[in-house]
């Protein structure tokens, strides 16, 4: 089933994708190469795409989340997602290390409010976990690629399992606006939820913007333990601007920790509580976007050694 599933999902984001015609789509990469480190969460790559919800089909558009859009546009997108322990050079998993996974998703995200300096957003999250996400091929092709040593303990991944995964956010804009040595400042929060058999969590957090121009973008490109969901849709004018912000989490489920769900196997002792600290530069213009993001990540399980750090390059392009 899980190879199926794993097929079945890049066969479907992809042409319905491509027959919407996006308006703009967002190549994002997460990687701890950017901070110098190479363990835990060591890679993400996801493009999504910005679509009218008018040129999807009609019997799409009448399924949830997209029957509960309050705007003309919908974010689609496809990506994956590599998590290994701090050591890949042994072949054996390690007792109450992170275990090695890779996920392959497809994500549909909607905002279901807009107006009043609020926004809504509903994501659905639907993929696979396991070897027929494909993560093994993908670090160790890299890393032939680069001349590095291959990870030796992908055969104790965690087994293969469809994953769904719903969550809610809402986003207050400009909650606090004012002025710097002639240039504007904002500052936004926000506070969700996501529910499913890979995450389970609560989240709140808010961003300080201060630069030339701030877009209606917020919250930047949106790094929490679930996918972000990068539905930028242009800007009025060229500009740039810094921003920093903070995430935190209550965490109930998270299985690239906790491990499969009806399975034995590999697993750690997952800590309930973790927060990210995020500093990023960005630079607009109308038809483009180009960001770069450097992320503190604190403990996520009892025996990590010490907080995680990882960057995300995301460019975005109208079409």
């Amino acid at each position: 089933m899980g190879p199926r599933l794993a097929s079945l999902i890049i066969a479907l984001a992809l042409p319905v994708a491509a027959a919407a015609a996006p308006r703009f789509a967002t190549v994002t990469v997460e990687n701890d190469f950017f901070a110098g480190y190479d363990r835990h969460y060591t890679n993400g790559i996801q493009a999504a795409f910005v679509v009218r919800d008018d040129e999807l089909p009609q019997a799409v558009r009448e399924l949830p989340p997209f029957r509960w859009n309050a705007s003309r546009d919908v974010v689609l997108a496809i990506g994956q997602r590599i998590y290994t322990p701090s050591d890949t050079e042994v072949e054996s998993t390690v007792s109450g290390e992170r275990p090695y996974a890779g996920w392959l998703y497809g994500l549909a995200d909607v905002r279901t409010r807009i107006g009043h300096g609020v926004v809504d957003h509903l994501t659905v999250t639907v993929g696979i976990v396991g070897p027929a996400a494909l993560g093994r091929q993908t670090q160790n092709g890299f890393h032939r690629l680069v001349g590095k040593p291959e990870a030796r303990g992908w055969s104790g991944q965690l087994r293969n399992e469809p994953t769904l995964t719903v969550g809610y956010e809402r986003t207050w804009l400009g909650v606090a606006r004012g002025s710097f040595d002639g240039r504007p400042w904002d500052v936004s929060t926000r506070v969700g939820a996501t529910l499913g058999n890979a995450y389970a969590y609560a989240n709140a957090g808010v961003v300080l913007r201060y630069g030339s121009h701030l877009p209606n973008d917020v919250p930047v490109t949106h790094i929490s333990l679930g996918p972000p969901r990068d539905g930028y849709r242009g800007s009025a004018v060229a500009g740039w601007y810094v921003f920093g912000g903070v995430d935190a989490r209550g965490v109930a489920r998270n299985m690239f920790i906790d491990g499969n769900t009806s399975r034995d196997g590999p697993s750690a002792d997952r800590k309930p509580f973790n927060h990210d600290l995020q500093l990023g530069l960005v630079a607009v213009w109308p038809e483009a976007r180009v960001s770069f993001t450097l992320v503190r990540r604190t403990k996520e399980f009892e025996a990590q050694q010490g907080d995680d750090r990882f960057g995300q390059l995301a460019v975005s392009l109208a079409f």
